[in-house]
Order: C-alpha cells, then structure tokens, then sequence
C-alpha cells in the first residue's frame, strides 16, 4: 500500500489556468501553448514523497478539470512520460521524465563541480584549463581558466576548436559509442581531403590510447607550437557528454610532464566529479582507468 500524503505535505491545489507561474486565464500571450502548458504543470505535480498518483489526486494539485487530466496521462503515458499502473489505476513518472530530469542534473552540475577543481589545478601548474562539449563538427568551450604561463592560449567560454585534432576533440570522440563516432568521422573525411590519412591514424591512436591511459594527449596536432591533453568526464545516460583539458606553449609543456605529471590530476578531477554526479550506481569506466603512479 503506497504511502499517503497528509493535507500539510500535499502540493496545495492550484485555481483553474494558474498553473507554476504561467498564467493562463487571460489568454493574452499568444505564445503561450496551453496543452503544453498543462502537461508540464501535471508532470510538476509530483513530489519525492510520492510513489504514485492518480486522476483525482493530479486535478486536486493542479486545478485542472478531471476530463483534462484524463487527456493528459493518457498522452503523458503513451510517450513514457508518465507510467501507468493497473493495478493501482495511478501513475508515476515514466522513463523519459526520468531521464529529461538526469540530463537537467548533469548540465547543471557539471560545470559547477568542475569549475573550482579546474581553478585550482590552473592555478598549481600554470597551464589552462578548460571544459567543453561537441557543437556539431567542432568543439566548444563552456569554462576556461587561464594559468599563469608566459603564452595564454587565449581561450574562453564559446571559443570553438577542431574535434579531430584537438585533445579535446579526440578524448570526445574515444568516449562516444562506436556507431557516433563512425557518423562524426564520415562528416569530417571530406573536409581534410588527402590529409584524411593522418588525421585519422591520430584519431585511432587517440581511442587507444584513452582506452589504455584514461586521456587523450596531442602534440603540436592542432597548433604546431600547442600541446594539450584531455579526459572525458562520465555523466548519466542520456546527458551532454563533457571533456577536460589542459594545454599550454609546446617549449613548457613536455610530452613527459603532461602524461607523468598532469594526466593524473586531470583524471582526478574527473573522477571527482563524476563520483559526484553518480553517487549510488555508478559502474566503473573502462575508457578512464584509475591514474598510474
């Protein structure tokens, strides 16, 4: 028997239109998508006291006639917003909602995770530190901090550079499921021509070597005088995917220093974050090994 929600803990029962903080009895704002509107106000409706509501329970919180809230559960349910109980005849948040709400989780948090860890590894090597994502055929900065290096790389957030040269890029791509990859590196052999060759066996050894060492380093591959490396950062299914990486001028940043050096604390990082993001069920990554001492 589920538990019951007494008069104090239940949502109080919103009037008829007035729905979150979109009202909608006026019908001024010709923007406004009522149905959608409504659907949404009935996802909101739950609660994490709840395990499942019915018709009756969601018109009460919502203010909605029950014919409406009819309407919507039956939509909700056959997109797998909401799951429906027969043997209760109530309802609980289905798959897609629960997914919808792990992505809102992880894009949230982890840029704000990251951001102090990123400051301060920054700040401890004098090298840049970034965090960005896949935009297309490029990626794209959300957070860069800058180190105290002579040579900046002058990066910020919204600075776009190569997927499949970059650190970045190519730690993005060794953590994507192999049927992504295949369809990224198809829309970028024809832009690279006759050079396809070499970028592609940098790519290769790339996802090696992130499945062997945890990160993704390149020297000089994307500017001459440029070095970098970069680890991906798990998330919940279904989430935008993130990569770290750190980069400097070629003279200060040895292949030696990035791998014996900074790998491991840029692995940290990740770790960190994604241990926070995946607290209770989180299975080991084999595309980021525990760091080497």
């Amino acid at each position: 028997m589920k538990p019951r929600v007494t008069p104090s803990e239940r949502a109080k029962p919103r009037q008829a239109g007035q729905m979150g903080d979109l009202s909608l009895s006026d019908g001024n704002d010709s923007q406004i998508v009522s149905a959608l509107a409504r659907g949404l106000a009935l996802l909101d409706a739950f609660t994490r006291r709840d395990t499942s509501l019915g018709n009756a329970e969601l018109a009460e919180r919502t203010g909605l006639t029950k014919s409406t809230v009819s309407r919507l559960t039956y939509t909700l349910t056959l997109q797998n917003y909401l799951s429906f109980d027969p043997r209760l005849r109530e309802y609980r948040l289905g798959p897609r909602a629960i997914r919808l709400g792990a992505v809102a989780f992880a894009t949230t948090n982890v840029r704000t995770l990251a951001l102090p860890l990123m400051q301060r590894l920054a700040a401890g090597s004098h090298f840049n530190v970034g965090l960005g994502t896949r935009d297309d055929l490029q990626m794209v900065y959300t957070d860069a901090v800058e180190g105290a290096a002579l040579i900046a790389l002058r990066l910020f957030p919204g600075s776009r550079i190569p997927i499949a040269t970059s650190a970045m890029g190519r730690a993005y791509l060794a953590s994507s499921p192999a049927e992504e990859r295949d369809e990224i590196l198809d829309l970028l052999r024809p832009r690279y021509g006759d050079d396809w060759g070499r970028i592609r066996k940098g790519i290769d050894a790339a996802v090696a070597e992130q499945e062997s060492l945890g990160y993704c380093i390149s020297i000089g591959d994307w500017q001459k005088d440029i070095s970098g490396i970069a680890v991906p950062i798990t998330v919940p299914a279904g989430a935008m995917r993130y990569v770290l990486n750190l980069g400097g001028p070629a003279y200060a940043l040895a292949e030696q220093q990035l791998r014996q050096n900074l790998a491991p604390k840029l692995i940290a990082i990740a770790r960190e974050v994604e241990a926070t993001l995946l607290p209770d069920d989180r299975v080991s990554n084999p595309l980021t090994p525990e760091p080497q001492s």
